[in-house]
């Protein structure tokens, strides 16, 4: 595997030649290195010179001295900042000294590199003067362009560049292993930005301190969790003498195996930073009071809380569409539907809101807003970490989009190139879809249609792959019907926000003819019970069946579908914040197959080699309908 060797130093503040002469050393003795990354300031605090002025950089801007390693660095402010940056864009990608920008994500020498320039302060932190080349300060355009290249990004991170530790880095270590140097507060936008990106480093500077702190777990997101390893490095040329230049050798994690990627040291804590961001959205509403204070009642020692505002249940002529929708957390209780939405029009214009109550009757504090366009929902995922009403908002894409690239996910089930993958459970390969009978399965005649490639759901497949999964359905039911029975099947689609997300799965079974004929009501009256409803569709086939079902469920929204033996669909687009019952399907099909007690997965589970007995007894059953066998 390849191995890039880079190194790390802490802010410069204009000691390039210190900077450089050390690197030059370490380069020679340990080298080559592939890279030199810095955090921190790395332009003198002195204030600009004037026009034309690079300073100690201008022997190697002007191409009379070269660097001994590429350098990539953040924190560009300072003496001489503009003209350097002007210098650098007109030397483009020709340079050896290269900025990374404001914030972002980016691929160097085969690394992932998440960063963010600039400094945390409160004042500056919604001045969009902030913003840009030469600002000392970051602004909530430069944290939200951070988190959504980070959420944007394909597999995981490898570096996080920041100049400043992040909030609540000491959680959850031993007494006496936080050192004195330490800053006081950290960033809680790193610390935000640390947790989005589950980096496998993070480098920063900050304080005249070197340090490394103990290994942490990130959360598991469906693919495995990693660890994430902390370096502080103190300032070039440190008056204490603290380390401030670090080498690591690191395998980028695209090229690393899951067992590897995921390998858990001793003494690894759990992440840090949760527990410091409920300390402060708790500080945040005790600072907001839930609405405005009354001084007679605290004259009295009491604090009146205001009423809260009315839920807001979404208007039923608004068509749901996930595609325009945003997802807010930490909105204040008093907030009305009509401050939030005069709140959030300033990105375009709200189509719908929905805010609902919890079990206890309590006001939710979060909500789903819809936009009238694509375009207004990401203008307002961009005000994500923004103040209102004196609570930090925390916004996002209302579901994570499609991911259609089918490439395999570590740690999927259903992934056939997948080690842990049930192999022996498939009964027909074809080119864009495998049938494979049930791990849990109701009976010896429940199995499931899958796609080859890790799409998300049938909605989602070529029009190749979802002829072949028709294909597949269509040969089940004429191998039932020979025996009196029918295919009953149904495809639930919920979206995972990481890792890959879905693998578009469709769970079928063989139901008594009689019993058949009922499915549609069982189906019906179930959901009726579960509280929600479902649309049906005459039958269909092909691209007019997707046209009809993306008709119901809106965009590229979640559902459920049901398949009747005489063709037609039953659909319910899942809505925003609903609590579609994961057990429902399954449910209806063991109560149509007369074993009702079937309907949880876990409890029908048997040893491997009944698995296996009651594949190749299905198999010898579905031989002569087998598609892929009259292909061959």
């Amino acid at each position: 595997m390849p191995v890039v060797k880079a190194l790390i130093a802490g802010s410069c503040g204009g000691n390039v030649d210190t900077l450089l002469k050390r690197a030059a050393a370490v380069n020679a003795s340990k080298g080559p290195f592939d890279v030199l990354f810095c955090v921190g300031q790395f332009f003198d605090s002195k204030g600009d010179q004037g026009a034309a002025y690079v300073g100690p950089l201008t022997k190697y801007l002007d191409g009379e001295a070269e660097l001994p390693v590429p350098i990539y660095f953040i924190g560009a402010w300072g003496q001489g900042a503009a003209d350097v940056l002007q210098r650098l864009e007109a030397l483009g990608d020709g340079s050896r000294l290269r900025y990374l920008g404001r914030a972002g994500v980016a691929q160097v020498k085969g690394l992932s590199v998440a960063f963010l320039d600039g400094a945390w302060n409160a004042a500056a932190f919604h001045d969009e003067a902030s913003t840009g080349p030469g600002r000392p300060y970051h602004s909530s355009t430069d944290v939200a362009f951070a988190q959504s290249s980070i959420a944007a990004h394909e597999g995981d991170i490898d570096l996080l560049l920041t100049n400043e530790w992040p909030e609540g880095l000491g959680e959850g270590l031993p007494p006496g292993s936080w050192p004195e140097q330490a800053p006081s507060a950290g960033s809680p936008h790193a610390a935000a930005l640390a947790a989005a990106a589950r980096p496998r480093y993070h480098v920063a500077s900050g304080a005249d301190c070197f340090y490394t702190r103990q290994p942490y777990l990130n959360r598991d997101l469906g693919a495995g969790a990693h660890v994430t390893r902390f370096i502080g490095l103190a300032p070039v040329g440190s008056a204490s003498k603290q380390k401030w230049l670090h080498a690591l050798a690191l395998t980028p994690a695209a090229e690393m195996e899951a067992t590897q990627l995921q390998a858990v040291p001793p003494g690894t804590t759990p992440e840090p930073y949760a527990a410091a961001a409920v300390r402060r959205r708790k500080r945040e509403a005790e600072s907001a009071g839930d609405g405005a204070q009354d001084w007679r009642w605290q004259e009295r020692g009491k604090r009146p809380r205001a009423p809260a505002a009315a839920p807001s249940l979404g208007r039923a002529d608004i068509p749901r569409d996930r595609r325009r929708t945003i997802f807010v957390r930490n909105v204040p209780f008093a907030a009305s539907e009509a401050t939030i939405i005069e709140f959030f029009s300033q990105a375009g214009k709200v189509e719908d809101l929905v805010r609902k109550t919890n079990d206890q009757g309590r006001l939710n504090s979060w909500c789903h807003i819809q936009f009238a366009t694509i375009e207004g929902m990401e203008r307002a995922c961009q005000l994500n970490g923004s103040e209102f009403m004196g609570r930090t908002l925390e916004i996002d894409a209302s579901t994570a989009r499609r991911r259609t690239d089918g490439r395999p996910v570590d740690g999927c089930w259903f992934c056939l190139s997948n080690a842990d993958a049930d192999v022996d459970l498939v009964a027909s390969v074809g080119d864009d879809a495998y049938l494979a009978v049930d791990k849990g399965a109701i009976s010896d005649s429940h199995v499931l249609v899958v796609s080859v490639e890790h799409q998300p759901c049938s909605q989602a497949l070529s029009p190749e792959a979802f002829g072949e999964v028709e294909r597949y359905l269509a040969a089940l039911g004429a191998c039932w019907r020979a025996r009196g029975a029918s295919l009953v099947a149904f495809e639930r689609y919920m979206a995972l926000r990481k890792s890959g997300g879905n693998h578009c799965h469709l769970n079928a079974i063989a139901v008594d003819a009689a019993a058949a004929q009922g499915a549609g009501p069982a189906f019906e009256k179930a959901a009726a019970a579960a509280g929600f409803s479902l649309t049906r569709l005459p039958p269909a086939t092909g691209e007019a069946a997707r046209e009809a079902v993306a008709a119901v469920v809106g965009g590229d929204g979640e559902y459920f579908q049901a398949l009747l033996p005489d063709g037609s669909r039953l659909v319910h687009p899942i809505a925003y914040g609903e609590r579609h019952p994961l057990n429902f399907g399954r449910e209806v099909l063991a109560a149509l197959a007369g074993c009702p007690e079937r309907a949880d997965w876990k409890a029908c589970a048997v040893p491997v080699d009944e698995e296996r007995a009651r594949t190749e007894r299905f198999k010898a059953e579905f031989k002569a309908f087998d598609p892929m066998q009259a292909a061959e």
